[in-house]
């Protein structure tokens, strides 16, 4: 019982962390400093979660799905990381449009993933996916 909350606090805590991660990338990107801020949170990822943007970007997705689950993501936390490549994906759209592309293939592929383990589909899912999709075209 002890063991089974402690793994609770430590997956609630992953989603604060991500949270905060994302939300601090969004002030910065809305003060203008978008690599500053780009490379801040690559690094808080890397550090204090074990997220390598750039190994997350080059999984397959199989690969991916599992490298996932080894981090103890939920549905929740792979939201919100596709919610942030959304957001880098965006902001790189006119100057590095090739990996803009990738990053927002690379969320709408987090948030299969997301169905997959949930194995249910959400609306909230299916409208961030359609926005992504609207912004790839």
């Amino acid at each position: 019982m002890e063991q089974r909350d402690r793994l609770k606090d430590e997956i609630e805590q992953l989603g604060k962390v991500l949270a905060k991660i994302l939300s601090d990338f969004l002030h910065l990107k809305s003060t203008g400093q978008i690599s500053q801020s780009i490379k801040i949170s690559n690094q808080q990822l890397e550090s204090e979660l074990d997220i390598d943007i750039h190994q997350l970007l080059a999984l397959p997705h199989k690969e991916l799905t599992t490298y996932l689950q080894d981090r103890q993501l939920t549905t929740d936390h792979i939201e919100t990381l596709a919610e942030y490549l959304k957001e880098l994906g965006k902001s790189e759209m006119d100057t590095h449009k090739e990996n803009a592309t990738l990053k927002l293939k690379k969320a709408m592929e987090l948030l299969d993933i997301a169905d997959e383990i949930s194995k249910t589909i959400s609306f909230d899912r299916m409208h961030k996916k359609n926005t992504i999709a609207a912004l790839l075209n």
